[in-house]
């Protein structure tokens, strides 16, 4: 199969097409090297100027920099003396707290006058004078004290004796 024939005029636009292309693209390839070639002179001009203001802004940004450092170590240098206090409290706590002194002599006094007391009440109570001579009580008649009597009795040897 043959591809469809491309009538002449057609060629003929198609031919002319390409030739204006052609010029157009070289006319355009002058004029951006022109332009490449004005960049580069501004750009050449204004050089020092640029890095004079890149210079400045260089020194400005540099002490911005070193202030924010200063204030970051100093902040960190802060942290870390407050975390190595910290951590020196918790591992030696210092000195205890001061101990209430006064209980001890308190529980000193309340145990010497428990000792007082102790003596005060346990002591002998004082012999009592009693009287002359007993009075005399007469046992009941009725009543045997033989001593020989009871030895041989039942109740007796119920006691031990014999």
């Amino acid at each position: 199969m043959n591809a469809p024939s491309i009538p002449t005029g057609t060629r003929e636009a198609l031919g002319r097409a390409r030739d204006q292309a052609e010029a157009a693209l070289a006319a355009l390839g002058g004029t951006v090297e022109e332009l490449a070639h004005e960049v580069a002179g501004k750009v050449e001009e204004n050089l020092p100027v640029l890095a004079e203001r890149a210079g400045r802004l260089a020194g400005q940004a540099e002490a911005v920099a070193g202030a924010a450092a200063a204030t970051a170590l100093e902040r960190l240098d802060e942290g870390v003396l407050t975390a190595r206090r910290e951590l020196a409290a918790r591992i030696d706590p210092g000195t205890p707290a001061r101990r209430r002194w006064w209980w001890i002599g308190a529980g000193l006094l309340v145990t010497a006058l428990s000792i007082v007391g102790w003596f005060v009440l346990s002591r002998r109570p004082q012999p009592v004078e009693q009287a002359a001579e007993p009075p005399a009580t007469n046992p009941p008649a009725t009543v045997d004290v033989d001593v020989e009597d009871t030895a041989g009795s039942p109740a007796a040897a119920r006691n031990g004796h014999s």
